[in-house]
């Protein structure tokens, strides 16, 4: 009961004060930064080497994500291959965002979505590359296959 009388007095004094304390401003930065890197992460390619640590411990909680085994496992799932980084990027940009951003970070998530909407190319190149690398594996198999049975 004590308990929740001190949570309910906790909170009210944080919804009701009209500046931010030192956590919630720690908070919005986190956020700020956080959604910058995952825009530079984005430009720049999904490159491994900005794939730290910390982004992973946060991204891992966003959107539906598990974990994984660890980060190495998460990059493996989501951005090894060009089909993957745009199916994460569709995961991103069109599926429901639950939470509320007293308690999560769906408004960061919802920010994210509207920009990878804005920003359809990046997926549209991750597909792209994806459909360049399957018409070359079929032509090279087509040109065994042709090869073997053809030209014999």
């Amino acid at each position: 009961m004590r308990k929740k009388i001190r949570k309910k007095i906790r909170r009210s004094i944080f919804k009701d004060s009209p500046t931010k304390t030192k956590t919630e401003m720690k908070v919005e930065k986190g956020r700020e930064k956080f959604a910058k890197h995952f825009k530079r992460f984005v430009e720049k390619g999904f490159p491994q080497t900005l794939f730290y640590k910390a982004f992973y411990n946060r991204i891992m909680l966003m959107r539906g994500h598990i974990a994984h085994y660890d980060q190495g496992g998460f990059y493996e799932a989501h951005f090894s291959t060009p089909q993957r980084r745009a199916n994460f990027l569709n995961r991103w940009a069109h599926l429901p965002i639950y939470g509320d951003p007293t308690y999560t970070w769906s408004d960061v998530e919802e920010d994210l979505a509207g920009w990878l909407r804005e920003n359809p190319q990046y997926e549209e190149k991750e597909r792209n590359t994806h459909n360049q690398l399957v018409e070359q594996a079929e032509r090279a198999e087509l040109a065994r296959l042709t090869a073997k049975y053809i030209n014999d």
